[in-house]
């Protein structure tokens, strides 16, 4: 990634000069191998283990792939974010992330940390959406919708909240 580049286009095709921006990565994104660096975080290293075979937040992979709507929430409450949804218009899977606009960019925030790249953040939001997609904001009926399938929905939002106290500079817009 070059930083600071000032790119000379064909004018005949692009009436305009492209600046280039460094992108923003803070977090996980830093990290050689994000999935195993979220494996790496475990519920027991902040609550102690449910000893329940049918519990699934047994590291914080699951708070990007599965439970990313617990996450984004979390988010919400620790810094006053807004999450959206990501959904695929032709399927059910979707991914939630939060979206802010700070220094002139856009920024994404997941379990992964922060990006101000669009395709950073769709790497692992594409594994859930697939063709044309649509983004909006999460409702009060997702949220409801969200508790009431999860039977361990308190437990996931303390892990999200332990996470994120734990690396508040990862996640902190």
């Amino acid at each position: 990634m070059t930083k600071g580049i000032d790119l000379e286009l064909d004018r005949t095709l692009i009436p305009f000069r492209y600046f280039n921006r460094a992108e923003i990565h803070k977090g996980f994104y830093n990290s050689g191998d994000i999935t195993k660096a979220l494996c790496s975080i475990h519920y027991e290293d902040f609550f102690d283990d449910p000893d329940d075979d049918e519990f699934p937040y047994y590291s914080a992979h699951q708070l990007l792939c599965g439970s990313c709507h617990v996450f984004a929430l979390a988010l919400q409450n620790k810094f006053g974010c807004i999450p959206y949804v990501i959904r695929g218009n032709k399927g059910k899977s979707f991914h939630v992330f939060c979206q802010i606009y700070k220094d002139g960019r856009w920024l994404y925030i997941d379990a992964r940390g922060i990006t101000s790249s669009f395709n950073e953040f769709m790497d692992t939001a594409r594994d859930f959406v697939n063709g044309e997609y649509s983004i909006r904001q999460v409702e009060q009926y997702d949220i409801e919708e969200w508790k009431n399938d999860d039977k361990y929905y308190s437990e996931a939002v303390a892990f999200a909240e332990a996470m994120i106290d734990k690396y508040k500079d990862y996640y902190c817009p």
